[in-house]
């Protein structure tokens, strides 16, 4: 075991010795020396959403707003850092495409982690609904039943002076079948997203919340969905930085190489 583990650590080394020769390792090395804060507050959110959500939900929610905050604090006050943070400065599509994969696998992390770990969706209804909290007792589970429940309804009528109650008996809802989320479907939802500057339709859904579905935790199901919300927001935002700035490096290509 040992010796496994002085090979790995060898070969760990190797690597990294290997990295330091690279030319694009010395450009991402230099690009987060140059622009920190753009990626400190998304490394922040990450970290925010990945180990401290799921111990205290109270805590993650006001640190996640408060980064959000600063992020959009930050494009107004250095909106130029902010932008050469995300795409860099050296006009190099290579690095674009680093940053652009980057940068989205870092937004379907904060999802899945911070949003949707233990949530499932039907479409069962009319309105799609997602329960956030629907797995948090069967972790091992990629689906849930819930059985239809009966309402009683009572209606009141009044005729020559005598009134007359009837009750109508009725089902509000079928048997629900609940999907887990899981980490693939929110990446492809987070790659479209980024790609069309529109939320794809896992993330619309989870971005209204329908207070008319029953979960187990209600208050839970509308305080995520007004998070990601604001999360989305974000995205969207640098959605949009990635589209005007493709278009502009694709153009002084064009204008300058051919």
């Amino acid at each position: 075991m040992e010796n496994n583990n002085k090979s790995l650590l060898s070969k760990f080394h190797r690597l990294l010795i290997w990295l330091s020769n690279r030319q694009l390792y010395k450009r991402i090395v230099n690009h987060f020396n140059d622009y920190p804060y753009i990626w400190i507050l998304l490394f922040l959110l990450l970290i925010t959403a990945y180990a401290i959500s799921p111990i205290n939900w109270g805590l993650a929610n006001w640190i996640i707003k408060i980064v959000l905050l600063l992020f959009m604090v930050l494009l107004m006050l250095k909106p130029m850092n902010a932008v050469f943070g995300l795409i860099g400065s050296t006009g190099s599509i290579r690095l674009f495409f680093a940053n652009f994969i980057c940068i989205t696998t870092i937004f379907a992390v904060i999802y899945q982690y911070g949003i949707f770990k233990n949530a499932g969706i039907t479409y069962d209804i009319n309105q799609p609904h997602i329960d956030y909290s629907i797995f948090a007792d069967n972790s091992n589970k990629t689906e849930m039943k819930i059985s239809g429940k009966q309402d009683s309804l009572f209606f009141k009528h009044h005729q020559d002076s005598i009134t007359f109650e009837e009750t109508i008996i009725h089902m509000t809802r079928d048997t629900l079948h609940y999907q887990r989320i899981n980490f693939m479907q929110v990446w492809q939802s987070s790659v479209l997203t980024t790609l069309t500057q529109d939320p794809a339709d896992l993330f619309t859904i989870a971005s209204v919340y329908n207070a008319s579905a029953e979960s187990k935790n209600s208050l839970l199901d509308k305080q995520k969905s007004e998070l990601f919300e604001w999360i989305l927001i974000v995205h969207i935002i640098i959605s949009w930085i990635f589209l005007g700035v493709f278009i502009s490096l694709l153009y002084s290509k064009f204008c300058y190489e051919s």
